[in-house]
């Protein structure tokens, strides 16, 4: 057995943004729009003018600012009830799309995705990463339901700082590296199968057209790599880990990053960021050779994601927070089987590689 979850509709297109109205008036006429400051500063002519003009209400913005926390649901679910809302809008990066996906599971109504920068595959998941206030992992929360509606605009999209657009690009590599290991365990398994596949068909067009989109993006042209590379992290990333089945996880990538939020200090540091970290880690933990891993850190110095220890503030409280990681990893996410000292071991040599790798590139 298993379930995929997956929106209505996704639209990927230059402008789409101007043209929003169109298809959000298909959803509601009375929504409640939770945006990030800078998110809605990008997009806010274009999406106020579509709105109006399509009969939509514009009058109840929220302005987000933190983590997707118990208290941001609680009060953005009384907001929505208090006005009527029919339907509610995210507009932003993950925090904020995963704010707006557990409002809307709360109040039972639809909701609509606008990312504006392709850091995660958040847009289209049906999932919340819940938090506390001060930003540290809680839980998984799902969603019953995938967005109704996914609208990317790549024009808004690559105009965000590039640092954004590289996390997104690692992260959705992470889907390859999560993927292998179940389909590795269970080749037979048709949803497995499916999933790896589409992690790889994500990941070849990344390596493949990501540079490409940019130099294009600096020219002010938003073509055909633009669009793919926007569709590898939101489309593609998103459906390959739309599968759920009874055969869980075999990964460690995740788990690092969700369980390092607990490490305030480390939180500088965006979620692709550290996942790239977790998935060196990772393939320390499956036994790979130290030239696959080399190899991988190689792949995400391209993308400015090659990271060591330092680079996550682990440097004075080293031990304490060595051991930390590795006794709340397994704590935090059962599927990981490793021992404390495993992951430990892991999380070192991850990082002498990596210094070995920098060391030699500079």
């Amino acid at each position: 057995m298993f379930t995929i979850k997956t929106p209505y509709w996704y639209i990927n297109e230059v402008g789409a943004i101007e043209k929003a109205g169109e298809y959000l008036a298909k959803i509601g006429k009375n929504p409640l729009i939770i945006a990030g400051k800078s998110a809605f500063s990008a997009v806010e002519k274009q999406l106020l003018s579509t709105l109006n003009a399509n009969g939509i209400s514009s009058d109840s913005v929220s302005i987000f600012s933190g983590y997707p926390s118990q208290r941001q649901f609680d009060t953005y679910a009384q907001d929505a009830l208090e006005i009527g809302a029919d339907f509610i809008i995210g507009i932003g990066g993950g925090r904020v799309l995963d704010t707006a996906k557990a409002t809307a599971d709360t109040v039972h109504l639809p909701v609509v995705t606008i990312p504006t920068v392709a850091a995660t595959c958040a847009a289209w998941a049906a999932l919340t990463i819940q938090y506390d206030d001060n930003g540290s992992y809680v839980k998984h929360r799902p969603n019953p339901n995938a967005p109704r509606l996914v609208i990317a605009d790549p024009k808004i999209i690559f105009t965000a700082p590039k640092r954004y657009l590289f996390s997104g690009v690692v992260d959705t590599f992470a889907k390859f590296y999560e993927e292998r290991p179940t389909f590795e365990q269970h080749p037979e398994h048709i949803p497995a199968a499916i999933s790896l596949n589409a992690a790889q068909i994500a990941f070849d067009r990344l390596k493949k057209e990501t540079s490409l989109a940019l130099s294009e993006a600096e020219k002010g042209v938003f073509g055909q790599a633009a669009r793919d590379v926007v569709d590898s992290i939101i489309y593609i990333a998103g459906f390959a880990g739309s599968f759920k089945t009874e055969y869980g996880h075999y990964s460690f990538a995740h788990p690092f990053y969700h369980t390092s939020t607990k490490l305030r200090h480390t939180n500088h540091k965006l979620h692709g960021e550290k996942v790239a970290f977790g998935i060196t880690a990772q393939l320390v933990l499956e036994g790979k050779t130290d030239a696959e891993i080399t190899d991988t850190i190689k792949l995400f110095d391209s993308f400015d994601t090659a990271f060591t220890l330092d680079d996550f503030e682990i440097t004075e409280n080293r031990e304490s927070d060595l051991a930390f990681l590795g006794k709340q990893i397994p704590e935090d996410f059962p599927y990981v089987k490793h021992t404390a000292e495993e992951i430990k071991h892991a999380l070192l040599y991850a990082d002498e590689l990596s210094r070995a790798y920098k060391a030699g590139n500079k």
